[in-house]
């Protein structure tokens, strides 16, 4: 991801647990995926074990702790700017002590620990989700961690999302993006470390959360070599409790998830500036609705709630396609977030007659007037001629839907007139206001 801040708490970050058993903790997290970096018995018995992207910091104490860590090279001149800043910290060092350690937390109660900076101790190379190409989120060879997929975030639950955003933007990160369901929450970063601010009371625990599109492949594998003391979440997730009574998430990645045991579902991708268009054709769909679970069905599409899915499901029922027409849509998933943002594409595609009519809608009220879908509608209408052979685009749009007729004039598609009563929504009757496109007028306008 582009335009991530620079750092300014240190140089390496690393999850400080605390562990009554460090033996017990390597073997576990050894099942994981991760390996043995580094260990010491001063000042205290300690284990350093890695994934290749994440960094954990395995210590000797019987008490739970877990802290966010960073390891700083001129930490004398941090800790001055972070209490110019009002930063209070609970723990400071003696002037005895070799190694420095402050500590302090964030207004939802997160340990986030500095310590100075140790030699042989170093950032692993592996990109995290922020770092990697977003089309590789759904490519599972493509993982660093190939036990339990990509490090996604330390999720925090806190009470209030707009304070907390303004706490950690003192310590330089920044919200890379932000959601309004299920609750609110953003993910927020320092080019560093990745942090999602949950303002929920569904968990109550920092949580390290991976991410998979075969999550349900990986946990059914880690299930057959003894994985203990989880609790199933959902359809392809899980919540682990760690041997040190840590959290881990294994969840299902939006958009290109399957259950364990099923040939995951692939499809051709448009890549655009900030999206990538998944390709969902009358095949995928078919494959979709007669073999995968209702949980399996709304993941990949994106659907919010039971009556989205029911939606679709009759759509499937009724039969979306004919010996001469058929349809092409295209999932709009966030590059950020792996996210499906919305939707849009091609029904009523007569391809004997060159034609098809045009639909978009966006599911993620809290991505629109981002210009997200004038991004994916130009990359539609391209597609359309020069991929399907298309010679007319047609898009109906109701006279109230301003946001739409703003599109496709946008575009520059002819108003051929208004079709009365054309369409029924809840009940009422509405007429549609009939544009077009014609691949002659689209190659005029240079593309």
């Amino acid at each position: 991801m582009e335009n991530l801040p620079t750092p300014i708490l240190g140089k390496i970050t690393a999850l400080t647990i605390a562990s009554p058993d460090l033996e017990a903790s390597l073997a576990y997290y050894r099942q994981l995926g991760f390996s043995e970096v580094f260990r010491a018995d001063w000042p205290f018995p300690w284990i350093q074990v890695s994934d290749g992207v994440l960094l954990i910091m395995l210590r000797k104490d019987p008490k739970p702790y877990i802290a966010l860590t960073y390891y700083v090279d001129k930490i004398d001149s941090v800790i001055k700017d972070l209490e110019a800043k009002g930063i209070k910290f609970e723990q400071k060092p003696k002037k005895t002590d070799t190694i420095k350690r402050y500590l302090f937390r964030s207004p939802d109660g997160l340990n986030i620990s500095l310590v100075s900076i140790v030699d042989g101790f170093y950032q692993p190379k592996g990109p995290g989700m922020l770092q990697m190409p977003p089309e590789d989120y759904f490519r599972p060879e493509k993982y660093v961690n190939k036990v339990c997929g990509l490090f996604g975030e330390l999720a925090h639950p806190v009470t209030d999302l707009e304070k907390s955003i303004e706490f950690w933007e003192l310590l330089g990160f920044k919200a890379v993006s932000r959601f309004a369901s299920p609750y609110p929450w953003a993910i927020i970063s320092d080019g560093l470390s990745i942090v999602g601010l949950h303002q929920t009371n569904e968990f109550a625990y920092p949580a390290i959360t991976y991410f998979a599109a075969d999550m349900g492949q990986k946990i059914a594998a880690l299930k057959k070599v003894g994985l203990k003391n989880f609790k199933e979440k959902g359809p392809s997730e899980i919540v682990l409790t760690t041997p040190e009574e840590q959290h881990i998430f294994l969840f299902n990645l939006g958009g290109g998830q399957e259950p364990a045991q099923k040939e995951l579902i692939t499809t051709d991708i448009i890549e655009t500036e900030r999206l990538l268009l998944k390709v969902v054709t009358p095949e995928v769909m078919d494959k979709l609705h007669s073999t995968y679970s209702d949980e399996d069905i709304m993941s990949f599409l994106g659907l919010n709630d039971m009556e989205e899915l029911e939606v679709e499901k009759n759509k499937w029922r009724g039969g979306r396609t004919t010996y001469r027409s058929s349809f092409k849509l295209f999932l709009m998933v966030s590059k950020e977030t792996g996210k499906v943002i919305g939707q849009a594409g091609f029904h009523n595609w007569y391809a004997m007659h060159q034609r098809s009519e045009m639909g978009y809608n966006m599911k993620d009220d809290g991505e629109k007037r981002k210009g997200y879908m004038k991004e994916a509608v130009a990359a539609i209408i391209a597609h359309g001629f020069e991929q399907m052979g298309l010679n007319r685009i047609e898009a109906m749009v109701s006279p109230h839907n301003v946001a739409s007729l703003k599109v496709v004039r946008g575009f520059g598609f002819t108003e051929e007139g208004t079709l009365r009563e054309h369409f029924c929504s809840n009940g009422v009757l509405g007429d549609s206001i009939c544009f077009s496109l014609l691949k002659r007028e689209y190659e005029v306008r240079g593309s």
